[in-house]
């Protein structure tokens, strides 16, 4: 049974949590490059439930989080890129229903880990670099979790928008994504069993 595993928002929740007590002064805002300061602006979005998230539901936590999140990533491209060469022999309407489901499974992912987090201090690099291979730009940050440890976690942004995330500055989580919808879609069913995972997959997560 192939399982769509949270990989992402595990570490990235925690990293969004610590970046909201060290918000740039409005001077040093000024001074970021635009993608490090939409990520900024995006972090601060989730803010009013990320303090309340011990008081919220999954299901709340998921209602409020979609607006930001949606804005936020390019579900278009990520979902086409996860699904590899498959994509094309999908028709507009299942291209369509993959998209949505795994949008839908992304923000659930983020809703059903937020926890308690603390002592932690997440530092975004104002400027950004250049991603040479298929264009678009890297937002550098690092996440101090509170026995010193730093996580390096990296975000590729393409038209304003993120299409994939790095841990540790390498091991990219799309291409973890990737392979799990190899795997599905090579147990037959195509798109449809896609869909059919990424949703049985988010009614777990969302305690339905």
């Amino acid at each position: 049974m192939i399982s769509l595993k949270p990989r992402l928002p595990t570490v990235l929740v925690a990293a969004l949590t610590a970046l909201l007590f060290l918000g740039p002064t409005s001077s040093r805002a000024q001074e970021m490059a635009p993608a490090a300061r939409r990520l900024q602006a995006y972090y601060q979005q989730l803010l009013p439930t990320l303090q309340q998230a011990d008081r919220l539901s999954v299901r709340e936590r998921d209602r409020r989080f979609t607006p930001a999140i949606d804005s936020a990533f390019d579900f278009g491209t990520m979902t086409r890129y996860a699904a590899g060469p498959a994509w094309s022999t999908f028709s507009p309407a299942q291209q369509a229903a993959v998209r949505e489901a795994f949008a839908r499974f992304l923000v659930a992912d983020y809703a059903s880990l937020v926890r308690d987090y603390s002592g932690q201090n997440f530092v975004v690099e104002p400027q950004t670099a250049r991603e040479p291979r298929g264009g678009g730009e890297v937002v550098k940050t690092k996440l101090i979790q509170a026995d010193g440890r730093i996580v390096t976690i990296n975000y590729l942004v393409r038209g304003g928008r993120v299409i994939d995330v790095y841990f540790n500055g390498t091991i990219s989580d799309l291409a973890t994504r990737r392979d799990e919808f190899a795997s599905i879609l090579a147990g037959g069913g195509g798109a449809d069993a896609l869909v059919k995972k990424l949703r049985e997959r988010t009614e777990t997560l969302l305690g339905g």
